[in-house]
């Protein structure tokens, strides 16, 4: 193995444990906030082929995410959509950055 392989290597190890590093980070930080993120749901059956989300508990409200990558929020048989593909994720992050933050205080 040449110096630069070695080198790569030894890089790739570094990022791999910073990875692992920051998403422990993370998860201690969701159980310290008492967020715990929910695995998707396949909602191909209620909402559509290749869709997967989120049914809130309690409640009639379903955060989907359509294969073309749009979120789209799910009530009483209104859909809310939060962009387009392309957007949807940053508008996804502000809606539960907001959520967030009204239902903490």
């Amino acid at each position: 193995m040449t110096a630069e392989q070695q080198a790569r290597a030894a890089q790739a190890e570094r990022d791999a444990e910073q990875v692992r590093e920051l998403r422990e980070r993370l998860a201690a930080a969701q159980t310290a906030a008492g967020l715990v993120l929910p695995d998707l749901a396949d909602l191909s059956g209620d909402l559509g082929i290749g869709v997967r989300g989120v049914r809130l508990p309690g409640t009639d409200i379903v955060v989907a995410r359509q294969p073309d990558g749009t979120v789209v929020l799910h009530h009483e048989d209104q859909q809310i959509r939060l962009g387009d593909g392309g957007h949807a994720a940053a508008h996804g992050r502000a809606l539960a950055a907001g959520l967030l933050a009204v239902s903490a205080r």
